[in-house]
């Protein structure tokens, strides 16, 4: 397995590798064919059902990432003004991710690959993102403080909807997320803003941030057959899984790469709550996640489980179905208990699992729940280890 590093002090974010419209037309009419690496378009029967109801226009999706690489054509016309949260000086339009590999001498580039599974336009290759009429606001972070920093400046520049596809371990202890992260999340909370983040991409025990934390929609992975990747990372917080496996996306270069990993679970699940909220603009972020875990079809072990969560995201019908008002809401639910606004509720064990979304970790070490890019990394699983402040890079295997 490759492994790219950026080291930083006694701190280092592990970040596994992913791989991260003008108007609304009538999808049927004139969409372009998905790429045959794009699977989840037959899945979800998105250009037959579920364009037809949204494609996402109006909302702007937060992608605290790399950064996306704003001169490829795929993105043309999908990219606004983000922030690099590193104090690199850039508005998020050129990704930071500059991690080689000797099959992609032009660096992978993790934001760039999300933006695009988010909201790719077609052109170009012909990589279409799963909303392509909806925007991405990229923020570029690479240590869990600028994360947190990136969360907050999203929520409050437009993003209805921010993709976090990264997870590490918040040095406090499982279920314990670190004051900072938490924070950020409560910010865009209570701005309505729905937060979505990966579970991680190693069957380790750990509980790992953001998406262990109160009020975070956390995702695992499955393959095209529907079942569980088995490298999710299993934890009691997921809550949902969308497709993560032999994924097709852009690199940096803009080149088509398959990879595998709940950063695209994530990015993937971040473009239907865009769908969702585009659809029902009036809707509060909290009826929105009520719906899409409402709405998931289950897979995997019977019922709730640490690598599937509720189940399969299920775009059309989390877009058509009449969900009730008391239906189940467990983020929002640890959410008030964590904010002293409902008495605790003791939940049933879940199934433990060998798959979850994200990597082994020790202490203080963060891992970006990615994807592993399988031309690169032999679907395997890889991770970068991008390095806090200083820049500097090495390259391990």
């Amino acid at each position: 397995m490759t492994v790219w590093k950026r080291a930083v002090g006694s701190m280092a974010v592990l970040c596994a590798l992913l791989p991260t419209a003008v108007g609304q037309v009538d999808a049927s009419a004139s969409a372009p064919a998905p790429r045959p690496e794009e699977w989840w378009f037959t899945t979800w029967s998105l250009q037959s059902r579920v364009w037809p109801v949204s494609k996402g226009i109006g909302i702007t999706v937060g992608v605290v990432d790399s950064g996306a690489n704003g001169r490829l054509t795929e993105l043309a016309g999908r990219l606004v003004g983000g922030w690099d949260a590193t104090g690199g000086g850039t508005d998020g339009r050129t990704d930071a991710d500059i991690e080689t590999d000797a099959l992609d001498k032009g660096g992978f580039g993790h934001g760039t690959g999300m933006a695009a599974l988010i909201a790719a336009n077609g052109s170009g290759t012909g990589m279409l993102g799963l909303a392509p009429d909806a925007r991405v606001l990229p923020v570029v972070a690479s240590t869990n403080a600028e994360y947190a920093k990136g969360i907050v400046w999203a929520a409050d520049h437009g993003a209805k909807v921010i993709n976090v596809s990264a997870a590490w371990y918040s040095g406090y202890g499982d279920g314990h997320c670190s004051r900072e992260v938490q924070k950020a999340i409560d910010h865009a909370l209570e701005r309505d803003v729905v937060v979505v983040a990966g579970s991680g991409n190693r069957p380790t025990r750990h509980v790992l941030e953001p998406g262990g934390c109160p009020g975070v929609l956390t995702v695992g992975a499955v393959d095209s057959d529907l079942k569980p990747w088995a490298d999710t990372t299993p934890q009691p917080s997921v809550d949902v899984a969308a497709p993560g496996v032999h994924i097709g996306t852009l690199d940096r270069q803009g080149k088509m790469i398959r990879a595998s990993g709940t950063s695209a679970s994530t990015a993937l699940t971040s473009a239907v709550v865009a769908l969702v909220r585009a659809k029902y603009p009036t809707m509060s972020a909290r009826e929105v996640v009520q719906r899409i875990i409402a709405t998931a079809k289950d897979v995997g072990p019977s019922g709730k489980d640490e690598q599937t969560g509720y189940g399969l995201v299920m775009p059309y019908r989390a877009l058509t179905a009449n969900v009730p008002k008391n239906a189940t809401n467990p983020v929002y639910a640890e959410w008030d208990r964590h904010h002293g606004q409902a008495p605790p509720v003791k939940q049933a064990a879940s199934p433990a699992g060998d798959e979850g979304t994200s990597a082994v970790l020790s202490a203080k070490t963060l891992a970006l729940a990615g994807l592993g890019v399988a031309v690169v990394l032999a679907i395997a699983g890889a991770a970068v280890v991008v390095a806090a402040r200083s820049r500097r890079q090495a390259r391990a295997r």
